[in-house]
């Protein structure tokens, strides 16, 4: 059984968190080599935007730095000394869009959790795959910190060191591995589409989508749910906190769902004996009152129906289409039996999303490759599963 490292191999990494030690930094990283190895810590859950608060990186031929974005804020200069390198990173999506704030634009990349995925590995979580495929397990003992806190102690820094100090090498390995198996190209394909796709997608209405909203019914209710929501979402941008710091989404849907009728009667909600939660009291009574007076006019209708491809659950469909229902299911049982066959994860053999498409829309033989264009299917998932679903499609009748 591998020992379980707790800080890198040449000791502990000082963090660099002044423009002397950067422009020293810039100096070593001239020639990084052909891969560098990069990492995020943040403060999910904790402060209001899901940012970079620790930026970690290791070049093929260059040494293991671990930078302060807070007192170094724009990182442009050490993105444009690796843009010939390919950039190595562990579920890139977490990480890239933290890091272009901070100025770091990936020019390629290569994701050791999708190869992880397209090599069939049960557990790809970083320690999981890093223990695996190198023998070398890494210590997990401060993936809950504050990491927006001010001095980081050097336990966490060693801590978050690790997450880059063996990623160069796992790619390497994971890379020989896939071209052994005849699907680098597709990891390749898969690489393009995360680093085109990383960005969140817009939410119009973010209210609707908040954990528990879909108890709100009545539109004074839905009003309530999207004023709270706003007013939460501003006190905690104005305090840098994570909105459920500020109010729970537990307790902001039961305000919702049980509008109290006093100040007292809101006062004496379980959720007001803290402290932090109390000082906002009288802004959530003023958003009750608001709505209570707003003319029907004002107050927001239920969400527009949901496109058929748009709804995850098999027996929404039931109800909807059964026919279609059961088109649903046979092509995602398709796709899980290939995937498993083949030992690669089901999700990346084809995505949900794509599966849905063509089960919502399929007419006639000639959609089904639009289609897939359509959900945004990589070229080597269309030559697997085109003629898989167009035979699957043909046989199948809308009864």
């Amino acid at each position: 059984m591998s020992e379980t490292l707790y800080r890198p191999r040449l000791g502990s990494v000082p963090l660099t968190d002044n423009q002397q030690q950067y422009q020293d930094c810039l100096r070593e990283y001239r020639t990084p080599g052909q891969y560098v190895a990069f990492d995020t810590e943040r403060a999910s859950g904790i402060r209001y935007l899901d940012k970079a608060y620790l930026i970690q990186a290791k070049g093929q031929s260059a040494p293991l730095v671990l930078l302060d974005p807070l007192t170094l804020p724009d990182l442009s200069d050490f993105s444009a000394a690796c843009k010939n390198s390919t950039w190595v990173l562990h579920a890139a999506k977490e990480d890239l869009e933290c890091m272009e704030w901070a100025g770091l634009q990936a020019p390629h990349i290569f994701d050791t959790q999708i190869a992880a995925k397209l090599l069939g590995y049960e557990h790809v979580g970083l320690g999981a795959v890093t223990e695996e495929v190198l023998g070398v397990k890494l210590a997990k003992n401060h993936t809950r910190e504050n990491w927006s806190l001010r001095p980081l102690k050097q336990s966490w820094l060693d801590y978050a060191a690790l997450d880059v100090e063996y990623l160069v090498e796992l790619a390497v390995t994971l890379k020989e591995q896939l071209e052994t198996a005849g699907r680098l190209p597709w990891a390749e394909q898969e690489f393009a589409y995360a680093l085109a796709n990383f960005h969140r997608p817009t939410d119009t209405d973010p209210w609707r989508h908040l954990k528990g909203a879909g108890k709100a019914k009545s539109p004074r209710q839905l009003g309530l749910l999207r004023e709270l929501y706003y007013q939460r979402d501003q006190v905690a941008k104005e305090r840098d906190l994570a909105p459920s710091r500020v109010l729970p989404n537990r307790d902001l849907v039961d305000l919702v769902l049980q509008p109290p009728r006093s100040y007292q009667e809101l006062s004496a909600r379980p959720f007001m004996k803290r402290r932090q939660l109390r000082r906002n009291a009288r802004l959530w009574w003023q958003a009750i009152k608001k709505v209570r007076s707003l003319p029907s006019e004002q107050l927001p209708g239920k969400a527009p129906l949901r496109k058929l491809h748009e709804i995850t659950a098999i027996a929404t469909w039931e109800k909807i289409d059964p026919a279609r229902a059961q088109l649903y299911r046979t092509l995602k049982e398709d796709v899980a039996t290939w995937a498993q066959e083949n030992q690669i994860w089901a999700e990346c053999a084809l995505s949900p999303s794509a599966i849905r498409q063509v089960a919502a829309y399929w007419e006639k033989s000639d959609d089904t490759a639009t289609l897939l264009e359509v959900a945004a299917a990589r070229s080597w998932q269309k030559e697997i599963f085109l003629p898989r679903f167009e035979k699957i499609c043909t046989h199948w009748t809308r009864g």
